[in-house]
């Protein structure tokens, strides 16, 4: 079993690039100077994370205001519309609302993707919304078919990956409405399917992709996750005792299996000894070919000296598992 470690997805903006977006905004700098200052910081997120151990990197996301807006932006058919919060966080997004046919015009995400590929020898991960997770949480206001939709959705994200492949090592699909517990069991399983179709178009080994839900967990949404064809992230501090549960009846025997051990929501400090220790209670239920230590969620929802904290933390935790484990 080889170990890794690294963030789910996003990473709080340093302080240049906070002023960059209000002096953008004002007139202040131009186009050009604003990409100079988010490549800087792409950048200084990419070495943060290197220098606390790291072996998977992330962009950070930093030009990202939720989860969907630079496909919203970047897709024909799509407007950011109203404000939303995103599940039970204080944090909203601006919903997808959907006003024609979704189609991809070009790489969406590649140019950050390539800035960090270019700067590292460390694995890259890059990060797309899931089509299922983006079905549920935009607005159609187009299709008379939810099956076209969903055709022309997917279309879309997997020519996205397609760009993405020559710069990232994994891509990870972001779906948390897969464990939304206010969705029933048969939308739940109707999501699986929408995802392995996806999937099943992006035609890539399953130790390429990683399915990430968050924020929720327990026995019955994670038996249906087993049936995803490709790896798994999973939340174990949002509903710790349930994902506890989870993972000990079910088990997990596919290739890639990333565990939030972080939690990306809280700013008390964490022991790495004691999650390792925890960790090294599911061995006996799982046996990934690579196991990722990781946080809960993206880690936005904290400030940035704390989310900082919160790499070094994963870093140690890494370390531990290496003596612990190997």
């Amino acid at each position: 079993m080889r170990l890794h470690a690294g963030i789910c997805g996003s990473f709080p903006r340093p302080q240049a690039l906070r002023k960059a977006f209000d002096d953008l905004s004002e007139g202040k700098i131009s186009d050009g100077e604003f990409k100079n200052v988010l490549r800087e910081c792409i950048l200084e997120v990419a070495r943060l994370q290197e220098k606390a151990g790291m072996t998977i990197l992330t962009s950070g996301l930093l030009s990202w205001h939720d989860l969907f807006r630079p496909f919203t932006m970047g897709l024909d058919g799509l407007e950011a519309g109203r404000l939303i919060r995103f599940f039970d966080n204080n944090f909203y997004y601006r919903c997808p609302t959907i006003t024609g046919r979704i189609l991809w015009r070009g790489p969406v995400t590649v140019d950050e993707v390539q800035e960090v590929r270019r700067n590292t020898r460390e694995l890259v991960k890059a990060i797309i919304p899931g089509p299922y997770t983006f079905l549920k949480l935009s607005e159609n206001r187009f299709y008379a078919s939810e099956d076209q939709l969903l055709d022309d959705l997917i279309e879309a994200l997997r020519a996205e990956v397609n760009s993405l492949r020559g710069s990232a090592d994994l891509i990870q699909v972001d779906e948390p409405s897969l464990v939304d517990p206010e969705l029933g069991r048969s939308e739940r399983l109707k999501g699986i399917e929408v995802v392995n179709e996806f999937l099943s178009r992006l035609g890539m080994p399953e130790n390429e992709v990683i399915i990430a839900t968050y924020f929720n967990l327990d026995p019955e949404r994670y038996a249906m996750l087993l049936d995803l064809r490709a790896g798994l992230h999973v939340d174990l501090r949002s509903t710790p005792a349930e994902a506890d549960l989870a993972l000990k009846e079910h088990g997990f025997d596919g290739q890639i299996l990333s565990l939030g051990v972080i939690d990306s929501r809280s700013i008390y400090p964490e022991d790495p000894r004691e999650i390792v220790y925890r960790v090294r209670a599911y061995l006996d239920s799982i046996s990934p070919d690579v196991l990722i230590f990781s946080t809960s969620s993206w880690l936005d929802y904290i400030p940035y000296n704390e989310a900082v904290r919160r790499l070094d933390a994963l870093g140690r935790v890494l370390a531990e598992a290496e003596v612990r484990f190997l």
